[in-house]
This record gives structure tokens, sequence and C-alpha cells, in this order.
């Protein structure tokens, strides 16, 4: 088998993370690696300081049994990105996989495959820098954002070609994510969003709009601004891989070009996930080409990437299933 290694991005229901994490936290073998994912966010933490966040991000206490508040997508965004961190430890993720891509906040966890570390003291300094990024890019777009209201939202039914010629007469919303050719998300100011819901073709029948639980507009040029702010913050964040780093291609999420031809990773994750659309549709479907793939795991944490992603190759020979533990 050739397998690509898929992993999602925030969803819209993420009450299963905090369980999920509890459980990978009472396996022995990875005491090591929640001791240094818990450093680095103390860290990170206390770099940004109370200001910024005034209630902390206590993830050890979270997954020592303390239930926490509702989440933010900055608490969700690196709840995602442990989950996906502890299952590509060394020795965990199969011998047969070729390449990595991520949906959305997932590519920072497609950088991490892609560098496929061997040793576990390596690892653990890959997962430090990497959830580190993830946060301060978190924090940063949550800043950006605006105060209240839903700023990104689902939309099923419409192609793509309609999207964009009802959006002409609208240019502060724009398509954030081609999900499938008639799966797609919008974001923007959130008024912005609810004055667009009540014309056409949302009002039709047949199309489905359902506002997400998201605090940050993701893929928008909302935080056109983001990139700069978090690259700021990169001496207290530490060293990052760069394209030569990839042992394996890690393919964009806006089209599907091999990320080892970058001139920057982190450039990359900071405008794919919080500045630019995402055409996944394309990206699929070119990374299976290229990778010359015969199955795609799904690494999760959710199952929307999975969906897409079958989808989009509906009637192709590649298999698409979760990713299951190692053991």
């Amino acid at each position: 088998m050739r397998s690509l290694v898929l992993f999602d991005g925030l969803g819209a229901r993420n009450e299963s993370l905090i369980p999920a994490l509890r459980q990978a936290r009472r396996h022995s073998g990875n005491a090591a690696f929640f001791h240094s994912v818990h450093r680095a966010l103390d860290e990170m933490v206390d770099y940004l300081g109370p200001v910024v966040l005034p209630d902390g991000l206590p993830l050890e206490k979270w997954l020592g049994g303390v239930e926490p508040r509702a989440l933010d997508s900055t608490a969700t965004g690196v709840l995602v990105h442990v989950h996906q961190l502890v299952r590509l430890q060394p020795g965990t993720p199969p011998g047969d996989v070729v390449g990595a891509l991520g949906h959305s906040i997932g590519l920072q966890a497609a950088v991490v495959a892609g560098v496929r570390s061997r040793r576990l003291d390596d690892f653990f300094a890959l997962a430090t820098g990497s959830v580190k990024l993830v946060l301060a890019g978190l924090v940063r777009a949550q800043q950006l954002a605006p105060d209240t209201g839903a700023p990104m939202c689902a939309v099923t039914g419409p192609t793509t070609a309609d999207l964009r010629a009802v959006l002409t007469d609208h240019p502060t919303v724009s398509i954030g994510l081609i999900n499938t050719p008639t799966a797609h998300v919008l974001t923007g100011p959130p008024a912005d969003l609810r004055a667009l819901r009540g014309t056409a073709p949302f009002t039709r029948q047949d199309t489905t709009w359902t506002d997400l639980p998201t605090t940050i507009p993701f893929h928008s040029p909302l935080l056109a601004g983001l990139p700069a702010r978090v690259r700021a913050d990169l001496p207290a964040i530490g060293p990052l891989p760069g394209p030569g780093d990839l042992a394996l291609p890690v393919y964009a999420a806006d089209g599907g070009r091999d990320l080892r031809g970058a001139d920057d990773l982190v450039t990359e994750y900071l405008d794919q996930v919080f500045a630019r659309p995402n055409d996944w549709a394309s990206a699929v479907t070119r990374a299976v080409a290229d990778a010359s793939a015969d199955r795609v795991l799904d690494a999760g944490p959710g199952p929307g990437a999975r969906r897409f992603t079958r989808e989009c190759l509906r009637g192709t020979t590649v298999r698409v299933e979760p990713l299951r533990p190692a053991g």
C-alpha cells in the first residue's frame, strides 16, 4: 500500500477531544510526550502574558479531570493539535505512509508527520516548537477577530461558481474553504454573514447554511496581518523545521503543492490556515496523484476531512479509512 496520512482541522463538534486526550495521557508510554507538551504550553502562556490569555491554557489540569469552561477556538485548536501529535510519535505512523496533508489547522500536524522524526528527543523538540506555533497563531488570530458572532458558516448546495457570483456583491465575505464542489465554508464579519444568509441562493430549499462554532475567521483576508504578528513571536517559539527537513512530501491545502519546494514552512502554515482560502477538492486530487497513493489514512480527530476526502475521491479506487492506533 501507498498511504497518505490526513489531519483534520477544527470540526463542528469537539466534545470528544478532552476525553480522548485523557485516555491517551493514561497510557504510560505517553508520559514523556505530555510532559514536554505541558511545559511548552506553560512557557508560551507565560510569554504571551495574562492580558492576552487571562485564564491561561491549563491543559494539564483539564486532562487531570478539571472540566474547562466553554472552549474557544484557541483552546480547541491546541487540543486538536496535541491529539494529532500524540499519534505521530516515532514508531506510531504506519511504514507505508508516503505523504501527508492537513485540512486547515491540520496542516501543521502534516508538517510534523513529514519530518518523520526517528528519535524521541528529536520528536519532542519538534512537538514543542509546533505546539507553541499553533498556540501563538491562534492567540494572535483571536486578537484580530470580530468580538461577537460567528465569523464562519458552512454552506452546502451551491457550486463554487454560484457562490463566487453571489459574493461579487458582498466583498467582505469570502469563500474560505472549498471542501467539495458543493460544500463550502464562508468567512467574514459576522454581521455581513447574517445579512447574506437572507439572500438567494441561501434561502433555497436545496441549500443548507450552518453557523460554525468558531471564534476565529480562518482563511480570511480579515487575518491578513496575522503572519507578521506571529513572526515577531518566533524567538519565543524556538526552532521550527524548514522545507529541507521534510522527509516526505507535505501537500498544501490551497491546491496540492508539495511544500518541499516552498520557501518557508512557517509562512505557508500561517498564510494557508489564517489568511488564504483553501481548495481541499483540488489538494486531495493532486496529492493522491502525485504520491501515487492508493489509501488515505485519517488521523482525525474529527470525521470532517475524511468525509470531504471520500467525496472528492468518489469514482476512484483510493480507499479512505481511519488511522488505527499502533498495536
